[in-house]
């Protein structure tokens, strides 16, 4: 267990990544990842289809930016972001205010490990690429007391095990921050101890072979067709041995049923 001062320079130093991130594509900048995010719609797909029907109830977006909050709130949700770096939150009350969403959207700089809202305050919180950054039983347990108890949690985050992606990761320690954790089998077994619903649909299992069409020119449509074909196949392994879930680059999680704990 890390002590307090641990906890802070762990904060602080994610807090700088992201913010030096927000500033990076703000100015138009582009990462070497971002070519490869093209393996993950599907995944992005099952995402938001968790995300819908939100009219009237009140999000929590973990990690945000204008690109979450908002069109959730244009579509009637309650919506509250928040981050542990300061700059996203500026930048997404600017788009707020802009937008004259003030009445159902906000941002707040904050701990998703140590959410500082009252127990039950929402319906749906959910995030994209999150979780992975931090302690996830303090977490799990700030987010279970925070949801009413017909609340859920939708998350869109990475699996450790992809011998592909790990060796990616290995190489290019720069594009991430020290601290980041892919998820394993005991992070799920956290969740399951704070939810008593936890599922865990993978992604990107074969289909990460389709890289290549990363560098080569999509010709007659084949980089779609052949991202289709791998997803098919995936399905298919994914349906005859669950497990595999783990071996995905990235996995889409639903959490339900938040356990009651102190102060609840």
């Amino acid at each position: 267990m890390q002590n307090t001062q641990d906890v802070e320079q762990r904060l602080k130093a994610e807090a700088a990544f992201q913010n030096r991130r927000v500033q990076v594509a703000a100015e138009g900048g582009t990462e070497a990842r971002d070519r490869f995010y093209y393996l993950a719609d599907q995944a992005r797909r099952a995402y938001h289809a968790c995300l819908e029907g939100l009219a009237g109830k009140r999000v929590l977006i973990v990690g945000c930016s204008e690109g979450g909050v908002t069109p959730m709130a244009r579509a009637g949700a309650i919506v509250t972001g928040i981050d542990i770096a300061d700059e996203p939150i500026r930048r997404l009350n600017d788009v707020i205010a802009r937008e004259g969403l003030s009445d159902r959207a906000r941002g707040v700089v904050m701990n998703a490990e140590a959410l500082e809202f009252p127990p039950g305050s929402f319906d749906c919180i959910c995030c994209a690429g999150v979780l992975h950054h931090l302690d996830v039983e303090k977490a799990a347990a700030s987010w279970a007391r925070c949801l009413d108890q017909d609340g859920r949690v939708a998350m869109l985050e990475p699996m450790a095990w992809h011998p592909v992606v790990a060796l990616y990761r290995l190489f290019t320690p720069s594009m991430r921050t020290r601290d980041e954790h892919p998820l394993k089998p005991r992070d799920i077994r956290i969740l399951k101890r704070h939810f008593s619903s936890v599922k865990v649909r993978g992604f990107v299992l074969t289909s990460v072979l389709s890289l290549l069409w990363a560098y080569l020119p999509n010709v007659l449509s084949l980089k779609q067709r052949t991202q289709w074909l791998f997803e098919r196949l995936d399905t298919g392994l994914l349906a005859l041995v669950p497990p595999l879930r783990y071996f995905c680059w990235t996995s889409v999680i639903r959490l339900g049923g938040p356990r009651q704990g102190p102060g609840r």
